[in-house]
């Protein structure tokens, strides 16, 4: 049932402390309630029951024959309860509901998914397959409705260990092993391994070489050029080898010169320094492999600094750095004196709207067509359930007012995004009670009382956790087919689906997409950033029928374990912006975890990482990005605000780029004193915040305008995700 109403007047609810947990694999998004609904390796919930939903819209709704199949439910038999296999091979595996007579329970809204990117579990068909080495954990969950009105509702749990072994390594290729070395100088040799289905990342590669007086090398293959001569080196893995020849001849080099010698720089800028090398009659000399060093200011054993093979240098913190380059027997050096970069500015509440009823999730702002100012934002499970959608008008910034509400059959409004011609909005929802999920259109031409066009599910009902609009194709993140479904709303009272993209590999996980100037960058998890063609010409992409264009994995370490986690990806100027999203990681004790990546597209086929955001012990979340600055929801941290002016490399957060923060935390909450900061927008000269917690923030900095050139649409700026 889809209806509207005004904001209704609930009490808040003091006391409770609520973690949001993440959602496991996209299946748990109706099962348990989460912060951001995620998936993958986020972590496993606790076992035994847990706190859900509560709140008079749910306890209203009749138990459907689902729910009153769960309520029969005693526990979950997975058979066998621990798998050993190697990647490639599949194993069957049963999950079943059982009642306290241990017999299966009929009906029952099982779950079975897999945490951890190792292994792909098909809850149809029962097959479990070993997708790459390490482990992971096959769980089994059932949500049993609350017992009565105004009670929690609960998780039964269940959870099998998998362990995939790597299949052997069957060909080594050497990638970096130069034909020819000048004596003294040192380098790197690289080589890649394979098994029968592909590159083996990670694969062990142990090096030699038959004459160690000509070239020396370490087993992990850092070679040094020691006399004239050849010598033969060889990776080896398991029973597979691969050899090539070097060459060591004596080096011309008779000095080195590093440009330029001094330079006063500020502490986050980017510095590029360059060798030459020259003979004894003063000619250059090509080809030398140079290594570069650094010692930082006071000798200190933390030199505060980055420092790359090609010589591109940053400082962390303020003094004098000296910068040596070698080549064999020849050294250069050049002296680098940092000053601080501008001080962090102050920033202040303008406004703030509380929601106490709800748990808050994203947030859209926008001029609407009657020209006053407006935000839309949903609500999440956490608390008396994620079933609205409200209307703030913020046409003073300093007094936001909801205007009015609409209410959808969800657990969860996890995504709000309003199109071009300010006419339309889309919601999103997940968890409905008859699970029939999918988009809901609205008409906003009168913007402060939003009304329901129509509700679209077509292959969308097992859920959409964010959406991007474009023109009339909406984009929509399936949280069942893990594709992307796009949707055509030229005529909004009939959407229909006309396109559809995805990769192809078991246990994927899609959750975000954002699109700039015909690219589409697609947070797919533990699969990383894709960019796909979406009618930039660069790959002869459609809108209806995207073209991959490159693609970036990264796995980063918290504690005992590794997560991709690829959350949240917006375009600016040469860099794409990439958070994570980490719950339930062995770090993750007051909270999430997870950091924002920075990674250069200049050159878009091949996108590499090159910076990195990274708040001690909080976790990001959505970013929005505009006039050289980063606006970061770092969760429990707040809202963080970065210089992304000029180029970036190595650790913005140590380099004194962050130049704003504001606490979203606040006594008047739906949750008392906890930051849980969950989007940002720049509107208007001023920064719209959505938290979990504590609802809307309107921000501005105390002093100077950081929030030029924002359009009325927000569009021309990069952000939105969930």
């Amino acid at each position: 049932m889809l209806s509207r109403r005004p904001e209704p007047s609930r009490p808040s609810i003091p006391g409770r402390r609520r973690i949001p947990i993440s959602i496991l694999a996209g299946l748990f998004a109706a099962v348990v309630a989460g912060a951001c609904a995620s998936a993958g390796p986020a972590g496993p919930p606790s076992g035994g029951p847990r706190a859900g939903v509560r709140g008079e819209e749910s306890e209203a709704r009749p138990l459907t024959p689902e729910q009153q199949a769960a309520r029969r439910v005693s526990r979950i038999a997975i058979t066998p309860d621990s798998v050993e296999l190697q990647v490639g091979d599949s194993a069957r595996v049963r999950v079943t509901a059982l009642d306290s007579a241990g017999k299966a329970v009929e009906g029952a809204p099982l779950r079975a998914f897999v945490s951890g990117r190792s292994a792909a579990y098909d809850d149809s068909s029962g097959w479990l397959k070993g997708l790459e080495a390490g482990t992971a954990i096959l769980y089994g969950v059932v949500a049993v409705p609350p017992a009565r009105p105004g009670a929690e509702s609960r998780s039964i749990l269940a959870r099998a260990a998998i362990r995939v072994s790597p299949l052997p390594v069957v060909r080594i290729e050497l990638t970096d092993v130069p034909d020819s070395l000048y004596q003294g100088t040192r380098t790197r040799l690289e080589a890649i391994a394979f098994s029968r289905v592909g590159e083996r990342e990670g694969a062990p590669l142990r090096w030699s070489s038959s004459d160690t007086a000509v070239l020396a090398v370490t087993d992990h293959g850092l070679a040094s050029a020691l006399a004239p001569g050849k010598a033969a080196v060889t990776a080896r893995s398991g029973g597979t080898e691969v050899t090539g020849t070097v060459r060591v001849v004596r080096s011309p080099v008779r000095s080195l010169a590093v440009t330029p010698a001094s330079i006063d720089t500020l502490t986050g800028d980017v510095v590029h320094l360059t060798v030459t090398a020259r003979d004894d009659r003063g000619r250059p000399v090509s080809g030398v492999p140079v290594r570069w060093s650094v010692a930082g200011p006071d000798g200190a054993a933390d030199v505060g600094a980055y420092l790359d093979e090609s010589g591109t240098f940053v400082a962390e913190r303020p003094g004098l750095y000296s910068v040596t380059a070698s080549a064999g027997d020849r050294t250069a050096v050049a002296e680098i004196s940092a000053r601080h970069r501008p001080y962090r500015i102050p920033m202040k509440a303008v406004g703030h709207g509380v929601v106490h009823g709800h748990s808050t999730s994203d947030l859209w702002a926008f001029q609407g067509v009657d020209g006053r100012d407006y935000v839309y934002t949903g609500t999440h499970a956490d608390g008396a359930g994620g079933d609205v959608l409200y209307a703030w008008d913020v046409t003073d910034p300093a007094k936001p007012v909801i205007t009015d509400s609409v209410v959808v059959d969800a657990r969860v409004v996890n995504d709000i995004k309003v199109n071009d011609t300010r006419q339309i909005a889309v919601l999103t929802r997940e968890g409905a009670s008859d699970r029939k999920n999918g988009i809901v259109l609205l008409d906003i031409r009168i913007p402060a009382h939003p009304k329901i066009i129509t509700s679209y599910t077509q292959d969308l009902t097992a859920g959409v956790h964010n959406t991007w609009i474009s023109g009339n194709l909406v984009y929509a993140v399936n949280d069942g087919t893990r594709a992307i479904h796009i949707i055509d709303i030229s005529d909004p009272l009939h959407p229909k689906e006309v396109g559809r993209w995805e990769i192809d590999r078991p246990g994927k996980y899609l959750h975000d997409i954002t699109i700039k100037d015909g690219l589409a960058y697609v947070s797919y998890w533990d699969d990383g950033l894709i960019i796909l063609d979406v009618g930039a010409g660069i790959a002869g992409g459609t809108p209806t029928k995207p073209v991959e264009v490159s693609q970036l994995k990264y796995r980063t370490r918290w504690g005992a374990e590794t997560y991709g986690n690829t959350h949240h990806a917006i375009r600016y100027e040469n860099y794409v912006f990439v958070s994570d999203e980490i719950f339930g990681c062995s770090e993750c004790g007051n909270g999430p975890r997870g950091y924002v990546h920075v990674i250069d597209v200049s050159d878009i086929r091949h996108p590499k990482e090159v910076a990195y955001f990274r708040v001690p012990e909080a976790g990001s979340h959505n970013l929005w990005a505009q006039d050289g600055r980063l606006y970061i929801a770092y969760y429990q941290g707040g809202l963080r605000v970065v210089d992304i002016s000029g180029q970036l490399r190595g650790d913005l957060y140590r380099q004194g780029r962050e130049i704003g923060w504001f606490d979203t935390a606040s006594p008047d909450a739906f949750e008392p004193n906890a930051a849980m900061a969950w989007g940002p927008q720049v509107f208007r000269g001023h920064i719209f915040v959505s938290d979990m917690n504590s609802g809307l923030w309107i921000v501005k900095f105390a002093r100077g305008d950081a929030t030029t050139g924002a359009s009325a649409s927000g569009a021309g700026a990069s952000g939105g995700g969930s």
